[in-house]
């Protein structure tokens, strides 16, 4: 790994890992399952998202050392980078988990705590990821360098194609 990486981004992503594994243990913990978001929790259903999302990894990731050697090139922006791919994630999910009857989920838990309709927080949660998106690409246009912009940019196609094209996500039953 330290090959690819200098030793911070190496780090956080193991320590992504590490919390991947964490948060689907805290997630499938039989105590835990029994919670019922409230609004006196707000920050609860992010929290249990970002552990299981693994973001800080593959937002590291993007970024390989021999083309992206300095830090401060896209240090800033890493924070959007998780936030975006967090919530797009959910956004592009949300139908498939919907369909199943899946519950625990990112916006089931905020519509809960936020006394809002999935529907609501589904369209709060796309446009958030959309503002993320917005404020990394400014940044690493004009903070970091064209090749972090445009590692950027291959990033969120790859990422998006990749959901749209699995079948796991039953995008495909939506005809759009």
């Amino acid at each position: 790994m330290y090959l690819f990486w200098d030793a911070l981004p190496a780090n956080s992503i193991v320590c992504a890992a590490l919390e991947f594994v964490n948060g689907c243990a805290l997630e499938n913990h039989a105590d835990i399952q029994n919670i019922v978001p409230c609004s006196s929790s707000p920050s609860w259903p992010y929290y249990l998202r970002a552990k299981t999302g693994v973001a800080p990894a593959y937002s590291f990731m993007i970024f390989t050392k021999n083309v992206h050697p300095k830090l401060s090139h896209f240090i800033q922006a890493i924070a959007d980078i998780n936030l975006f791919i967090d919530l797009t994630n959910d956004t592009l999910s949300f139908y498939k988990e919907s369909m199943d009857n899946e519950e625990g989920n990112y916006v089931t838990n905020r519509s809960l705590v936020h006394g809002k309709p999935p529907i609501r927080v589904l369209s709060e949660v796309a446009d958030e990821a959309y503002a993320a998106y917005s404020r990394v690409s400014k940044s690493l246009k004009t903070q970091g360098t064209p090749e972090a912009y445009k590692a950027w940019m291959t990033f969120v196609h790859g990422y998006i194609t990749f959901h749209v094209t699995q079948g796991r996500y039953r995008l495909e039953e939506l005809n759009i």
